[in-house]
């Protein structure tokens, strides 16, 4: 009797799943390392009382903020199955427009507050709609996520050279505050600049978004496996679409906050690059570009890993190559973890 009883209370209790360690104690342990090296590197040259100081911190997260506000968006897209490689031309773009909003309004009105108002708008709306267009051509004419974003980064840096006739474009008369808060490392209320506080309450929504509703469950469920999605009556054509948006809308977003570290102009130039530098840190991060795994909290200390690398590596005068050699053995170390890990759960 009392094996038939162990038996049967074997097979209604629930499996004991093993102990697994957070998903972000990977990309944690690798800024903690990434970090400790540059301490032992700097403590032998005398340096590391700088590299401590509370003026490098402010630094390092005023350089890292446009790189976090994107890579939340390029979150979203990664965990939906897709890629975005237009970020950093869409960015250029929204920085264009910012300036040449705030200097039409300015003229056309004379008031600094209502050329400020137009100018976030066409700077976020810039994004956006490159977003919207991203989504729509995958969705709709059913072109792969690469060469879909890989033809907008293209359309996009020359929308924005020809908007701003292959030169930058620079507000006349005084910037506004917000410009200029934007603008500095140093704040003295906020202690970071107001740029990096945006980045920090856009992940608490994105958190929240990915977390507690459905549109975040529809996100992973597509990235985990599209046509099970779709037979679970997901409407994944449309969820994309917001995806995309919702992405673009970031990148908008750090478009201004490009056109305010550059002192108030838009340069069509900018942000070259951004898009490899916001993927490597998704995958340092720990999200999958497969597909359906991902943390913004991993994400955003992806982030401060290569933040943190180059801050060290210019503090220590290493050349750049070193720079680049360090980030791609960083990239390769962490993406097999993250698969040992996966095939290890699995």
């Amino acid at each position: 009797m009392s094996d038939k009883g162990d038996a049967v209370k074997s097979q209604t209790e629930p499996p004991r799943q093993a102990f697994r360690l957070p998903a972000e104690i990977g990309p944690l342990l690798g800024l903690l390392g990434v970090f400790a090296l540059f301490l032992i590197l700097l403590a032998w040259g005398g340096q590391v009382r700088s590299f401590l100081s509370l003026y490098n911190l402010q630094l390092l997260m005023h350089q890292n903020a446009i790189h976090a506000v994107v890579v939340i968006g390029a979150l979203l897209v990664i965990i939906s199955g897709g890629i975005d490689l237009s970020v950093g031309s869409v960015a250029a773009l929204a920085a264009v427009s910012t300036a040449l909003a705030y200097k039409h309004t300015l003229a056309a009105t004379g008031s600094a507050e209502w050329a400020s108002v137009a100018a976030v708008a066409a700077g976020v709306g810039a994004g956006g709609l490159c977003g919207l267009v991203n989504g729509l051509t995958i969705s709709w004419l059913r072109l792969t996520p690469f060469v879909a974003t890989l033809g907008m980064l293209s359309i996009a840096r020359g929308v924005a050279f020809w908007l701003s006739d292959r030169s930058q474009v620079r507000p006349t008369g005084t910037m506004p505050a917000w410009v200029d808060s934007l603008q500095e490392a140093r704040h003295k209320i906020l202690f970071f600049d107001p740029g990096v506080w945006s980045a920090l309450l856009l992940a608490v929504g994105a958190v929240v978004l990915l977390r507690f509703t459905v549109f975040g469950r529809y996100c992973y469920a597509i990235g985990s496996n599209e046509a099970t999605a779709r037979l679970c009556g997901v409407r994944v054509e449309r969820n994309k679409v917001i995806i995309y948006t919702l992405a673009g809308l970031l990148t908008g977003w750090a478009g201004i906050l490009a056109f305010a570290q550059a002192s108030g102009s838009g340069d069509p130039t900018v942000q070259v690059g951004l898009e490899l530098d916001v993927i490597a840190a998704a995958v340092v991060g720990g999200a999958s570009l497969r597909g359906g795994q991902g943390s913004v909290v991993g994400v955003l200390l992806g982030v401060l890993i290569l933040g943190v690398l180059e801050n060290g590596v210019n503090s220590c005068g290493v050349p750049l190559e070193v720079k680049y050699i360090l980030i791609g053995v960083i990239v390769v170390a962490n993406t097999a973890l993250s698969e040992w890990q996966r095939r290890r759960a699995g």
